[in-house]
């Protein structure tokens, strides 16, 4: 009898159900969520614009948007911070991005870049993402080099598992 790890993947076991939000505008949550993270301060538009490669009306653009979805508290000129239920929602990608991150560092001795673990974690359904975690023997060794030295803890291993 096959495994429930070997089994075909579940059609109703979709990423697309399991997002707070679209892929793009996730994108502009976790910078925010990293930003933030540096300083503690309203994360600037021009930042966000460095980190993700795009242009400050993009950003502008985008964060009117996830204003609007009460995701962002956005100040014209002062930048923007993560409401709760932002904070929710980049928090869930951070934690994917990490798992990757950390699976392909850890497990796979390869490193990944930023963009790559954030498409991967955002594609794969939550229950992938769970069973990444659970082959993760060292979680964040050298793989989350987002989170500042003075982080408290592990991404990886913050969330319970399903």
């Amino acid at each position: 009898m096959a495994s429930t790890s070997d089994r075909p993947a579940d059609p109703s076991d979709t990423a697309r159900s399991e997002r707070p939000v679209e892929r793009r505008p996730g994108r502009y949550l976790l910078a925010v969520y990293w930003l933030g993270r540096i300083d503690g301060a309203r994360v600037r538009t021009g930042a966000v614009g460095d980190y993700l490669g795009v242009h400050p009306a993009s950003v502008t653009e985008m964060f009117s948007k996830l204003a609007a979805a009460a995701l962002l508290d956005y100040e014209k000129h002062r930048g923007v911070e993560l409401t709760d239920r932002g904070e929710r929602a980049a928090g869930e990608l951070a934690w994917r991005q990490c798992v990757v991150r950390s699976f392909f560092a850890t497990e796979l001795d390869a490193a990944i870049g930023d963009d790559d673990a954030y498409l991967i974690g955002y594609t794969l359904p939550e229950r992938s993402v769970a069973r990444l975690r659970t082959r993760i023997e060292r979680p964040c060794e050298r793989s989350c080099p987002e989170l500042p030295a003075r982080a408290e803890h592990c991404l990886v291993g913050s969330r319970i598992e399903c």
